[in-house]
């Protein structure tokens, strides 16, 4: 290698610059832009309202990250990237604004729960990020539109792999608006459904259930995992939820949904897997980022396959199977013991 220093090590340095160049472009939506064949910088920035040389130069920076492609002539192009971050469709538009306003910052300081094991989020916002939502209705709607942003990808996955054999109702647990039960419904049309989360996680339920032409078959019902689930069904979903808790209270939360069901009724959880060995970076990269982010923002984690059973079965609850998807998220089936 001589004196060349890894290039590896130059993009990880440049890591937040990138990440702020992709959200530029998400707040200005350049990928729609772009893909409806708008390719110069000066086009672009009377259409966006910015600085035509401030944005040029911001072009390309984004096309170095392979988020854009430019020809010779200064024109700009769509690329497999800059789609998975346009507004009309699923991708990760929405995670990436989210990400700006939660998690820059409690990122910029690490030390603090690297010295302390502590989540850095309460320590500068004053309050939890669950408080947060309650009373900013703006940052809930990015949370929940981000949230549907992911789960579009995970439901479809889920749907094609599990046997809903026997479900009749199925209890959506810290469901938010309702996207995974929407597509749970959809696609099982025998079958009613319950929307259960605190009132900030419902809002705009009623609107994406209506829309979807289920009204008739969801009953919304507001309350806390931590406290009780009033609700009978034949399958429990929880999506993205257990990995936002320590292990004390994940096992609470668990065992609010085990105090809940009765026999014959499964719980599954939608999850990634950490591995118990990082020797395919790229099968790890999503559980290990989300796992360090879970630390740093929430205090939660994300498990290996023998932890989550080890969870499930302080709660009552007998791991059944785990199914692998076509998702970096895994179905975790338990049932009560």
């Amino acid at each position: 290698m001589g004196d060349h220093l890894p290039a590896e090590g130059l993009r990880l340095l440049n890591g937040f610059r990138g990440y702020q160049l992709a959200v530029a472009a998400c707040r200005l939506k350049l990928p729609d832009l772009v893909a409806e064949g708008h390719s110069t910088a000066d086009d672009l920035a009377v259409l966006t309202g910015t600085h035509a040389g401030a944005l040029r130069r911001t072009l390309r920076g984004l096309a170095v990250w392979g988020f854009f492609a430019e020809d010779s002539d200064g024109h700009y192009s769509a690329t497999r990237v800059s789609d998975a971050f346009r507004s009309d469709r699923p991708g990760f538009r929405n995670i990436t604004l989210m990400l700006s306003n939660e998690g820059y910052r409690a990122w910029g300081d690490l030390m603090h729960t690297l010295k302390t094991g502590e989540p850095v989020f309460e320590r500068i916002y004053g309050m939890s990020r669950w408080a947060k939502m309650a009373e900013d209705p703006v940052d809930a709607a990015q949370f929940n539109a981000a949230m549907v942003e992911i789960t579009t990808r995970v439901s479809r996955a889920f749907i094609a792999s599990y046997d809903f054999n026997g479900v009749r109702k199925v209890v959506d647990v810290a469901g938010g608006n309702g996207a995974l039960l929407t597509a749970v419904l959809q696609a099982n049309r025998d079958m009613e459904g319950v929307l259960f989360d605190l009132p900030a996680g419902l809002a705009g339920a009623t609107e994406r259930l209506n829309a979807a032409g289920l009204d008739g078959r969801v009953t919304l019902v507001e309350g806390s995992f931590f406290n009780s689930i009033p609700v009978s069904g034949d399958l429990y979903l929880l999506k993205s939820i257990v990995h936002d808790w320590d292990d004390d209270r994940a096992v609470a939360i668990l065992t609010t949904c085990r105090k809940a069901m009765s026999s014959p009724a499964k719980l599954v959880l939608l999850e990634r897997f950490l591995p118990e060995h990082i020797d395919a970076m790229d099968d790890a990269f999503a559980s290990v980022m989300s796992d360090l982010h879970m630390m740093v923002v929430l205090g939660g984690r994300e498990r290996t396959t023998a932890e989550y059973a080890k969870l499930l079965d302080a709660a009552g609850l007998r791991m059944t199977q785990t199914i692998t998807m076509e998702s970096d998220f895994y179905a975790i089936e338990a049932v009560p013991t």
